[in-house]
């Protein structure tokens, strides 16, 4: 019986201590500013990213890897009879996962390549790889692992708090949310995800408010999954501080049986949403 292997972007923000301990591997996006592009992770750290978006005038673009990106990365860690899930951001977002699909087709016939459309970026993707890679090390069938990666997917809920809109609008990922563009005074939208894309969730005022309601929402999640183990990420961009704040109250709302997952956001989404942001997501088991 062949290996499974886990696979995912850099999108997914995780930690690179807890990827060497699950064994995930990861394929970077570029972030290009100008004539100058890095990989995600590789050529440039998330700090020295949001210090150069502070003090650029040119909106920074990412890209994509390429299907030979990934062909790289599967046949070096797979042999025929493998199975290797790979995991992505949002196709709403990103043709990452498409050039996934199609490097699957392009390698040899005997590794077979399960591409999973997260509809999710940052620590959402996050979660499923993890979950994915802990079924992996459970010793579990590719079939359990890709539906205990689909129980994340179909009950993850999406909060985030972001500074300002303009990111997500000139970079083209506002999605459902392009309708509170310039009707925004003081005005820190919660946001959410729908079917992969950015939509808005409320609007309140003040981001101290909006961050409260972070936690009014976890707390909400827990009512609502009385007697669940309760699973949640926090990710951010150039943020520490309100990052650690969520995270200290958090253990206290979510009850005994949870876990909390933190990552900081780098290139590949900050490039779209710019520093400040605070993100939640929560799931069940």
């Amino acid at each position: 019986m062949g290996r499974i292997h886990v696979v995912t972007d850099s999108g997914s923000d995780l930690p690179v201590e807890l990827r060497e301990q699950l064994g995930i591997h990861v394929v970077p996006l570029t972030v290009q500013f100008g004539d100058e592009i890095y990989k995600d992770g590789v050529d440039i750290t998330a700090g020295e990213f949001y210090a150069r978006l502070k003090r650029e005038t040119r909106m920074p673009s990412t890209c994509q890897p390429s299907p030979a990106d990934f062909v790289e990365v599967y046949e070096r860690i797979a042999e025929p009879g493998d199975t290797i899930v790979s995991i992505h951001l949002s196709s709403k977002m990103s043709g990452t996962y498409q050039s996934a699909v199609l490097a699957g087709s392009m390698i040899d016939p005997a590794i077979t390549v399960k591409a999973v459309d997260s509809r999710a970026a940052s620590m959402g993707i996050g979660l499923c790889v993890i979950a994915a890679a802990r079924s992996v090390q459970a010793g579990k069938t590719v079939e359990q692992v890709l539906e205990d990666v689909q129980q994340v997917i179909d009950g993850l809920q999406v909060y985030f708090v972001v500074d300002t809109l303009e990111y997500l609008q000139r970079n083209g990922r506002i999605g459902l949310a392009s309708a509170l563009v310039g009707t925004l005074l003081n005005i820190k939208p919660v946001l959410t995800l729908v079917d992969g894309q950015v939509a808005p969730f409320e609007k309140i005022r003040g981001k101290a408010k909006a961050l409260k309601r972070l936690r009014d929402l976890a707390e909400e999640f827990r009512q609502r999954h009385p007697g669940k183990a309760l699973r949640a990420g926090i990710s951010h961009a150039d943020n520490q501080a309100e990052a650690a704040a969520l995270v200290e109250e958090l253990p206290a709302i979510l009850g005994s049986d949870h876990e909390i997952v933190v990552g900081e956001i780098g290139p590949t989404i900050g490039v779209h949403t710019g520093p400040g942001i605070i993100a939640m997501f929560l799931y069940s088991i």
